[in-house]
């Protein structure tokens, strides 16, 4: 993600914490009473808005050995660090000068909600996670660009286009 990145979208970042394996998380749920129940959640990467970026070292292991093809925390949360350089996690990363906001958004909104109708009907062309928010849609197509390049062409060619001109890079050409 860094290698044609300008230093500038770095800034702030704190530290990575690396466990062995996945790792638990509290999170309060509220029910429609407001009532907030605790839950216990595993996980394998998280990023912090102001904070380092969470990573298992099993799971990343096991994006590197290709065990799941199109996954790798690592990019995700990475991702989610340069999505939150605007303020929340949005799908909205701070694009270059040259990029043009509409194409970006109206791109990606297109190929999410064309994932979301995949979904529905049981047939979707990406990892059904990136249905869940536009956030997690950029994190995970992220993936897509950097590990499985031919995929993400072929399910959201414009979204693809719309990476090359972020990253500053084309992995489908490295293949």
């Amino acid at each position: 993600l860094i290698l044609k990145l300008a230093l500038a979208y770095y800034d702030g970042w704190v530290e990575v914490v690396i466990y062995p394996a996945a790792f638990q998380v509290s999170r309060g749920d509220a029910d429609a009473n407001g009532v907030v129940s605790p839950q216990q959640q595993a996980l394998s990467g998280e990023s912090w808005s102001r904070g380092p970026v969470i990573l298992s070292w099993d799971d990343v292991a096991t994006d590197l050995a290709g065990v799941h093809p199109g996954h790798n925390v690592v990019v995700h949360e990475f991702a989610h660090k340069l999505d939150m350089l605007n303020g929340s996690a949005n799908g909205m990363p701070p694009l270059h000068a040259d990029m043009q906001r509409q194409r970006w958004t109206d791109s990606f909104s297109q190929a999410f909600d064309h994932l979301q109708q995949q979904l529905a009907h049981h047939r979707p062309g990406l990892n059904a996670y990136a249905a869940t928010a536009p956030a997690e849609f950029f994190a995970v197509v992220s993936e897509y660009f950097f590990t499985q390049p031919q995929v993400l062409c072929q399910q959201a060619p414009d979204v693809y286009e719309q990476l090359v001109l972020f990253y500053r890079q084309n992995p489908a050409q490295w293949q």
